[in-house]
C-alpha cells in the first residue's frame, strides 16, 4: 500500500448514476474530479448491482445464483444449504398487462391459505424473499421473468414448478404484481483481498460485507431511497476513514428514483450528493474513487449496462498505486 499515514481510500457508489441523459458536467463537485477511463462492470451479462459491485471489487468470476442469498445474510437471515430463495420486486401493472416501473400497491396480504411451504421476508421498499426450505433441486428447473431488460415481458410468473407458479400468481392486485426476478442457493463466496468497512442500507451490501467478514456500518435514516440522510452518510464515512485503509459507501436513491419512473427525482438527488455529500468527502484528507454499478433509465424504469465513469479526487494516489489502476482499467 502506497497511502500515506492516516489516508484511507473511499470508494463511493452510485447505484444506477447514469443513463442517456447523465452529464457529468451537470454535477459541480463531479466535474471538478479527475477521470479514469470507464469501465462497464456488467460485462455482457444482467446489468445487476451485486455482480457488478463485486467486479468492481475486483472480483473475475461471479458466482450464479447467490444475489438472494447474500441478501439474506443482510437481513440476518438464517441460510441452510438446501434452501431456494427467489427475489422479487412489486411492480405496477400497466393498460397492456406489463410492469411499468416499480410499484408497491397501497394495501395488499399475503396468502395463508396455501399448501406451499414458501416463507416470505419483507426486504422494505417493495422487495421481497421468499424461502423454500430443502428445495435447492429446483433451483436450476425454474425459469423467471427479468423485469430489468427493455422490451415487453410475456409471461410473468416462474416457470417450470406448477406449486410455485400458483403461489405467485396470487400475489397481485388489478394494478400491481409482485415479480420474482432472482434465484439462489448457498455458495460460497470467493475471498477479497483488501479487507473494507462498507457503509450502506442495502441488504445486498450489508449481506457482501457480512459473507466477506468486513466490518458493515448501516442507520435508519440511511434509507436507500431519496430521502436518505447524507450529512449522517459523510460523518459515518470520514469516521470509519479515519480508521481503517478503505471504506465502501453505497448509495441507492438514484436507482430507485429510476425504478419508479421518476426522473425529476433521481436528478434532485444527484444534485444533492453533489452538493452536500460530496464536498464534505472532498474536503477530507482522504483519497475518493467515485464510481456506478450500472445505469437506471427513468424513462423505461430499467437497468442499463455500459460505461460506467471512474472520477478520482487527485491521481496522484493513483501514480503510486498501480495494482489499483490496474483494477478499474483491466475489467
Amino acid at each position: 500500500d502506497h497511502r500515506p499515514e492516516g489516508m484511507s481510500h473511499i470508494l463511493l457508489i452510485i447505484d444506477g448514476m447514469t443513463d442517456p441523459h447523465f452529464r457529468i458536467a451537470d454535477y459541480p463537485s463531479m466535474d471538478s474530479m479527475q477521470r479514469l477511463a470507464p469501465v462497464d462492470y456488467s460485462q455482457g451479462g444482467r446489468p445487476e448491482t451485486l455482480a457488478c459491485t463485486l467486479r468492481i471489487l475486483g472480483l473475475r468470476e461471479i458466482p450464479p445464483h447467490i444475489r438472494p442469498v447474500v441478501e439474506a445474510y443482510g437481513a440476518g437471515l438464517e441460510v441452510a444449504p438446501d434452501d431456494l430463495w427467489l427475489r422479487g420486486s412489486w411492480y405496477h401493472i400497466d393498460e397492456q398487462g406489463q410492469p411499468d416501473r416499480q410499484e408497491s400497491p397501497d394495501t395488499f396480504t399475503l396468502r395463508t391459505d396455501t399448501t406451499t411451504d414458501v416463507e416470505p421476508h419483507d426486504l422494505g421498499q417493495g422487495h421481497w424473499l421468499f424461502r423454500l426450505r430443502e428445495e435447492r433441486y429446483l433451483c436450476e428447473r425454474l425459469t423467471l421473468p427479468t423485469p430489468f431488460v427493455t422490451g415487453k415481458m410475456g409471461d410473468l410468473l416462474p416457470e417450470g414448478d406448477e406449486t410455485i407458479r400458483d403461489y405467485f400468481s396470487h400475489l397481485a392486485t388489478p394494478r400491481h404484481r409482485l415479480i420474482v426476478w432472482d434465484k439462489g442457493v448457498s455458495c460460497p463466496l470467493p475471498q477479497l483481498q483488501e479487507p473494507s468497512v462498507i457503509i450502506a442500507a442495502e441488504k445486498v451490501l450489508l449481506g457482501l460485507g457480512k459473507m466477506l467478514d468486513w466490518e458493515t456500518v448501516t442507520h435508519p435514516s440511511l434509507t436507500g431511497d431519496i430521502d436518505s440522510d447524507l450529512d449522517l452518510l459523510a460523518r459515518l464515512t470520514l469516521e470509519a476513514a479515519d480508521g481503517t485503509d478503505r471504506v465502501i459507501v453505497h448509495v441507492n436513491g438514484a436507482d430507485q428514483a429510476g425504478h419508479r419512473r421518476d426522473e425529476a427525482s433521481k436528478r434532485a438527488f444527484l444534485h444533492r450528493i453533489d452538493s452536500e455529500l460530496l464536498p464534505l468527502l472532498l474536503r477530507s484528507p482522504h483519497h475518493l474513487t467515485l464510481t456506478s454499478d450500472h445505469g437506471c433509465d427513468p424513462v423505461t424504469g430499467c437497468h442499463l449496462a455500459g460505461p460506467q465513469p471512474i472520477l478520482c479526487s487527485g491521481l496522484t494516489h493513483l501514480r503510486g498505486n498501480e495494482g489499483y489502476r490496474k483494477q478499474f482499467n483491466s475489467l
